[in-house]
């Protein structure tokens, strides 16, 4: 008879990646939910004042991040859909926001598709301007943006955390290749 009694467990795209290269540290980010948050037609200013009372975040202007004291963060990534990061407490995590928001949101848990990886340290703008076609520096990018843009052909968005700090994400089934091109980048510029 076969044992049912095996138990499973989740794992990361990348088994918690984490490693130093001289002064810049690239590691996978665990533990974080990410959901996305639709507006119904029409419904804008209801789900942004929806999303003020229950999450106690403003709404993004697109390329940027807002944050709330209940630890959600924000993501404007195009119009009328935000994604929302936060730390995973268990269960379906678009039910955490689902509930709260009611039928003024289409919420889809996106967590188990993406991969977060973060890069910091002195030399993240020279390592990533090798890969990202965006001008990620210091005077064009700010802390709390975010953006859509492609890494080594692959599909990605990038959220500056702080001054030498990035969070890069990309679709969970090519986190191998997406954490290569990181890697070889930051390898190339020691």
């Amino acid at each position: 008879m076969a044992d049912i009694s095996l138990k499973l467990e989740a794992r990361s795209p990348l088994n918690g990646y984490s490693k130093s290269f001289g002064n810049l540290r690239v590691e996978e980010v665990t533990g974080k939910a990410l959901v996305s948050i639709a507006v119904p037609q029409g419904g804008n200013a209801k789900l942004a004042t929806a999303i003020k009372k229950q999450l106690g975040a403003a709404w993004p202007e697109i390329g940027t991040t807002t944050t709330s004291p209940k630890g959600y963060q924000l993501l404007g990534i195009q119009t009328d859909m935000v994604l929302a990061v936060f730390d995973h407490r268990g269960g379906l995590s678009d039910d955490l926001i689902r509930k709260g928001l009611g039928d003024k949101a289409y919420c889809t848990d996106q967590s188990d598709a993406w991969v977060m990886i973060r890069v910091a340290g002195e030399g993240v703008y020279e390592a990533l301007e090798r890969i990202c076609p965006l001008d990620i520096s210091e005077r064009n990018f700010a802390i709390g943006q975010v953006a859509r843009t492609q890494m080594e052909h692959l599909g990605a968005i990038i959220v500056k955390e702080d001054k030498n700090e990035f969070l890069l994400m990309s679709a969970s089934s090519s986190a191998d290749d997406f954490l290569h091109a990181i890697t070889v980048s930051v390898e190339n510029i020691l």
